[in-house]
């Protein structure tokens, strides 16, 4: 496992995304914390880059930093990566009664791009990306793709606030270039996904299919086309970010995220 990718792509993934998926990341001695001032959802509230030997200096940094994040109304999650190693190593240890799993984040990454044409999506539809900087549109369409009434959906109960943030996103960081895409079947809208990039990674974020054209390969056609798009950047590789049982077999899984929450006591 490569560790040092592995820690260079959470670097990515929290600064690619300032001033959309987060509002701001503070730098402690011995973490971070990247938080965000509308949207509650753990991902975009979280500690991360911990630096802890044992549980008793884990708890303090946990303690700190649910206070630091109380104080910006927010309850903490806790995102561990491999690069962690003595957490991510002792999760049971660390992670005792006082704190919570609630979810398993799957990354994934594309580099070997001479084999690109050989992922079959098993989609009969002709799926074409259009990239929009239409916000508004953009956003009123993430949000029918999002919020399909289906308790079962993992992403069912989407807040609306998101369609707030869509729409009114602007790039604050320059060093990343960031594309929003509609999928179209037959100039229909199907469903969304946007890209962020620098000299060299390509992320995939926010990819949804709206539930009457789900289960009929759209998801991975996307994600092919994508991976097209990075290759014809000339960039070194693709990063892809999913819940644990909803991803592309295709893709290499480099590792697995925890978010942890702390119990209400």
């Amino acid at each position: 496992m490569d560790l040092e990718l592995i820690k260079k792509l959470n670097h990515f993934n929290i600064y690619a995304n300032l001033g959309f998926q987060f509002d701001g990341i503070d730098s402690f001695e011995k973490y971070k914390i990247a938080y965000h001032n509308k949207i509650k959802d753990y991902w975009y509230n979280f500690i991360t880059d911990i630096k802890a030997n044992n549980k008793e200096e884990f708890d303090k940094i946990t303690v700190e930093a649910s206070s630091k994040m109380k104080a910006k109304n927010r309850d903490v999650a806790i995102a561990i990566l491999p690069y962690m190693e003595e957490i991510y190593r002792q999760r049971e240890i660390f992670f005792d009664s006082n704190y919570e799993l609630v979810s398993n984040e799957v990354w994934q990454i594309f580099d070997n791009f001479e084999e690109l044409d050989d992922i079959k999506t098993n989609c009969s539809l002709n799926v074409k990306l259009e990239k929009t900087t239409d916000m508004k549109l953009y956003s009123e369409e993430m949000i029918k793709a999002y919020q399909t009434g289906d308790k079962e959906d993992p992403y069912g109960d989407l807040d609306s606030v998101y369609k707030e943030v869509y729409e009114n996103y602007k790039n604050v960081e320059s060093e990343y270039t960031d594309e929003f895409y509609f999928a179209k079947v037959d100039d229909e809208i199907v469903g969304i996904t946007s890209g962020v990039y620098d000299d060299e990674i390509y992320g995939i974020y926010g990819l949804a299919v709206k539930k009457d054209f789900r289960c009929r390969g759209i998801g991975k056609e996307i994600i092919k086309q994508q991976l097209k798009i990075c290759k014809d950047k000339n960039l070194k590789l693709a990063f892809l970010q999913t819940e644990d049982g909803y991803y592309p077999a295709d893709t290499y899984r480099i590792c697995t995220e925890y978010y942890y929450i702390r119990r209400k006591v």
